[in-house]
């Protein structure tokens, strides 16, 4: 009997990480995003590179500083991104999606450019806009 009830605490604990993991995608998906991609031009003010995404601090001349969000830290390093690519006070262009919340500034990047160099974050998400 005992371990039919070791069986049940395993099938549930399974289960629990598996709604855990099913949230937290969703909460790293694309669904707060617009589906039109949009250009960002600005000064780089702060550079996070880990987990659970890179983030930039960029400030816009027009509209104030901006999170731009990178993909998880395995993928914008096989992007070729790292925390030597960008330092504060580098111009950047991110392209992306912003945030759907009214007001929020916050985007998705697919690409970055620092300088000549670009690194294309989601090479299969980048639209022509």
């Amino acid at each position: 009997m005992g371990a039919h009830r070791s069986g049940k605490a395993a099938t549930a604990g399974l289960l629990g990480m598996l709604l855990g993991l099913s949230s937290a995608a969703a909460h790293h998906g694309w669904s707060w995003a617009e589906d039109q991609q949009t250009e960002l031009r600005g000064t780089v003010r702060e550079v996070y590179i880990g987990h659970p995404h890179p983030t930039l601090r960029v400030e816009t001349p027009n509209d104030g500083v901006w999170i731009v969000e990178l993909a998880n830290p395995n993928q914008t390093a096989r992007a070729g991104f790292s925390d030597t690519s960008v330092k504060a006070g580098d111009r950047v262009i991110a392209v992306g999606n912003r945030s759907l919340t009214q007001g929020e500034r916050r985007m998705k990047a697919v690409r970055i450019t620092v300088g000549d160099k670009t690194y294309d974050i989601y090479p299969d998400r980048i639209q022509s806009y």
